[in-house]
C-alpha cells in the first residue's frame, strides 16, 4: 500500500515535554488509531503533522508532499482535522457561513460552495441549523457542524481527536455512520481514542505513545496481548472482572433481619 502520511523521526519540545523520535506511517484507505495516556502527546503529535507546530527535527510527508510553510496551504486541502472541542474551529456567525469557509478557500465558486454546504449539512443531520449562531448548539451538534465543514471539503485523510467525547449515543452512531462511509469511498483516517471498544472494532491497526516515544505500532490484535500496552490505553477486561466481583460483593451483604 502507498502512503496516505509518512511521518519520519519527529522531535519537539515545549516546557518539560518531549516527543522524540516518532515514525509512523498512515496508508491510503486505512484507519488507525492513536492511543496513549494523557500527555503522551497525541494532540502534539497531530499538530505536528498538520503544520501547526515546527518540529526541532523530522520530517512529515501527505500524499509524499512534504509539509512545510511553503505547502500548508495545498496539504491542508487534502487533510480534515476534527478537533475535540468544536468550539475550538467553529467561528463564523452562521452555521452556514461556517461551513461555507472552507471551500470558498478552495477556490470554488458560489454554485459549487452553495451545493457543498447543502450536501455536508445534509449528511450531519443538521440541514434545518443553517441559520443558526454557531455559539448558541449544543456540544453535539457543534461538533456534527464541525464535521459538516470537514466534509464540505472533500478531503483525503482524516484526523480525529477524540471524536466522541461529550456526545450522546444517538450521535456517537450517527458520526459512526458518517465517517464509515466516507472511510468507504477511500478516505485514510487516523483518530485518538482512550475507548477500547472503539481501538477494538472501528481500528484497522494502533500506533501507542507513551511519554512522547512509540511504544507499539502494529496490529490490534498484537497490542491488545501485550501488557505494556495494555498499561497506556487500560485493561477495560480486568476492570469489567473487578466491577462485577465487588458488586457481587454488595449484593451478597444483603440487609439485617
Amino acid at each position: 500500500m502507498t502512503c496516505a502520511l509518512d511521518v519520519e523521526r519527529l522531535f519537539f519540545s515545549y516546557d518539560n515535554f518531549k516527543l522524540q523520535d516518532v515514525s509512523m506511517q498512515l496508508h491510503r484507505g486505512e484507519q488507525k488509531a492513536m492511543v496513549g495516556l494523557n500527555g503522551s502527546g497525541k494532540t502534539t503529535l497531530f499538530k505536528l503533522m498538520l503544520g501547526l507546530l515546527e518540529p526541532i527535527s523530522g520530517d512529515t510527508h501527505v500524499f509524499e508532499r512534504r509539509v512545510t510553510n511553503e505547502s500548508l496551504w495545498e496539504i491542508r486541502q487534502d487533510v480534515g482535522f476534527l478537533f475535540q472541542n468544536p468550539d475550538d474551529q467553529l467561528f463564523a456567525p452562521t452555521v452556514w457561513e461556517d461551513v461555507a469557509f472552507g471551500p470558498r478557500n478552495q477556490g470554488l465558486t458560489e454554485q459549487e460552495v452553495e451545493e457543498r454546504v447543502r450536501e455536508a449539512l445534509d449528511v450531519v443531520k443538521m440541514s434545518g441549523y443553517s441559520d443558526r449562531p454557531v455559539n448558541q448548539m449544543s456540544h453535539g451538534q457543534a461538533k456534527r457542524v464541525a464535521l459538516a465543514g470537514i466534509v464540505a471539503m472533500r478531503p483525503r485523510i482524516l484526523f480525529l481527536d477524540e471524536p466522541f467525547t461529550g456526545i450522546d449515543f444517538p450521535m456517537v452512531k450517527r458520526i459512526v455512520q458518517i465517517i464509515e462511509e466516507l472511510h468507504n469511498e477511500g478516505i485514510s483516517v487516523l483518530y485518538t481514542t482512550h475507548n477500547r471498544f472503539f481501538l477494538e472494532n472501528w481500528a484497522d491497526s494502533v500506533i501507542v505513545l507513551r511519554e512522547g516515544r512509540v511504544l507499539f505500532d502494529g496490529p490490534i490484535e498484537e497490542a491488545l496481548s501485550r501488557q505494556d500496552v495494555l498499561d497506556q490505553i487500560g485493561d477495560w477486561e480486568a476492570l469489567q472482572v473487578e466491577m462485577q466481583a465487588s458488586r457481587s460483593r454488595v449484593r451478597n451483604i444483603g440487609c439485617p433481619p
